[in-house]
This record gives structure tokens, sequence and C-alpha cells, in this order.
């Protein structure tokens, strides 16, 4: 498969291929590898040189030239310039990945004849304002759960169910990631119930004393810094003194993630989503 880049929003999507195929094809794309970056520096009297002090990231912009091909060109240029018309994700797929970037700005070209109605091209840019690439799909984790592991017909001795409790999780990407945590309990309990989350990885720990309702989806979103339930709304204040949503990062590599849950239903399910960061989507 050749390079594939897609813009997708509420609006529909934009398919552009790089193999010379398809009804968009990409003639020149640029801004895939590494994002440039801004640096403070000092000067000392009497010192050669300058000594670099603090660097950024600065915002990703990515600039493909483009070829509209076919019957029709110019209902094809309209219907694409409805979706770039407002703020989407970019997905860029190839042999060896596949992987997204938000936009948040797009600036297109007027398009440019070259066969009246049948070929036209035109430069399309988007800006985005974080310059890393993920993973085009988010990886999900379970945490805590109960597995039947009893089939039909069998036979004894054997085992009826497991408990999956804690986890390995490696992050392959280039950065740590801040993951969202979703705790599920069917049932509600009469007391207050403590579940405990440690990443061994740097001691980091999540401890929420709740008392859940029936049917109750906690959503812990380490990256927005939010606590909250599908019932009871935000939970902020049912963290203990200790925790601090900002510390719990799965580190590069391999995190040790360990769960205590106390006397929890049957039923419930801790589940731990995170996405690769990568600082390039480089095709060779």
């Amino acid at each position: 498969m050749g390079v594939r880049v897609r813009y997708e929003n509420a609006l529909g999507a934009v398919e552009m291929t790089g193999d010379g195929e398809g009804d968009i094809r990409i003639i020149k794309m640029d801004g895939f590898g590494l994002a440039g970056r801004e640096y403070d520096t000092v000067v000392y009297s009497g010192y050669d040189g300058q000594e670099t002090v603090r660097s950024r990231a600065l915002p990703r912009a990515i600039t493909m030239a483009v070829e509209f091909c076919g019957l029709n060109v110019a209902e094809r240029v309209r219907s694409a310039l409805q979706v770039l018309n407002r703020k989407g994700v970019l997905v860029v797929e190839h042999d060896e990945f596949s992987r997204r970037i938000s936009c948040s700005q797009v600036t297109v070209t007027d398009s440019e004849r070259i066969l009246k109605n049948r070929i036209s091209t035109m430069v399309i840019q988007f800006v985005c304002d974080s310059p890393y690439f993920e993973d085009a799909e988010d990886t999900v984790v379970a945490l805590y759960r109960r597995v039947k592991l009893l089939e039909t017909p069998f036979s004894l001795p054997s085992m009826f169910g497991d408990i999956i409790i804690g986890a390995d999780i490696i992050v392959s990407g280039a950065f740590s990631v801040e993951p969202v945590i979703t705790l599920y309990y069917p049932d509600a309990l009469e007391q207050v119930e403590s579940i405990v989350i440690t990443n061994e990885a740097n001691g980091a720990s999540i401890r929420l004393d709740y008392t859940p309702s029936e049917n109750d989806v906690v959503t812990v979103d380490v990256k927005n810094r939010k606590i909250s339930s599908s019932v009871n709304g935000n939970l902020i204040r049912n963290l203990s003194d200790d925790t601090f949503l900002g510390d719990f990062v799965l580190e590069k590599g391999l995190n040790v993630i360990d769960v205590f849950a106390g006397d929890v239903s049957a039923g419930f399910v801790a589940e731990c989503k995170y996405n690769n960061l990568y600082c390039e989507a480089v095709i060779v």
C-alpha cells in the first residue's frame, strides 16, 4: 500500500493518495518530519558563543500539493472544500504505520485548472497546535475485570473464571503519555469504596474514595485534570489528599500498573486508554 492521507471531520472526509491512483493525488508533501523548535539563549560577557537555556517545539505546519483528477472535477473540488473549511484530524497511513494529528487551521489556495473539468491542482496547508502525531486508534487495556473461562459442555475439574488485576503497559512512542482511566460500576454500593491504581514505573498513584450509584461510569481524565461520574458529576473532591492527577503518567517503555479494588461488585471493570506520541510520521 502506498501512502494515503485522509482529512476528516463531522462534515466528511477527503481521501488523498500518493501512488498515482485515486481522485485526489498527492504531488508533494512536506512537514511530516521533526517539528521546528524555538530556543532561548544567553550570552555572557567575555565568553565565546552562547548557552541554550531552554527550547520548545513549535506548532506543526503540513503542506500538500494535490491534483484532482477524473470527470466532473469542479464538483469534486467543491465537495472537498466543504470538509477542508472546518478543523479536523489528518490521518497518515502507510505500510509501516497509521498515525493521526489534530489540525486547528486549514488554508487552501485557489485551484489551478490544468485540463478543463478533468484535472485541477491546489495547495493545502494544515496547522497543528500540537506538533506530535498519535496512533490512528487509541489503545485500551483492562486493569480489572472478571473473565468467564467455563464453556459448554465442560468437565470437572475446571476453572469457572479468572480475575484480571493490573496490567503491563508498554509505551512505544517518543514521550510519556497521560491516560484516561474509566471505572464501570454496574451496582450501587452502600458505603464508600476505595480504588487505588499505582504505576510502579514512577510510583505515582490515584486513590478514589467514592460510593458509586447503579450503572455508574467514572472517568479519570489525567490530561485535562478532571474526574467525573456519569451519575454524580464532578468527583475531584473524592480523590485522596496525596493524589495529584498530573503525576500519573505512563512512562516511555514498560509500566507495571497495580490495582486495589476492595469489595467492588462482580461486574466492576477498570480500563486504561492511552495513545502513543511520535515526533514524526516520516515516509521513506
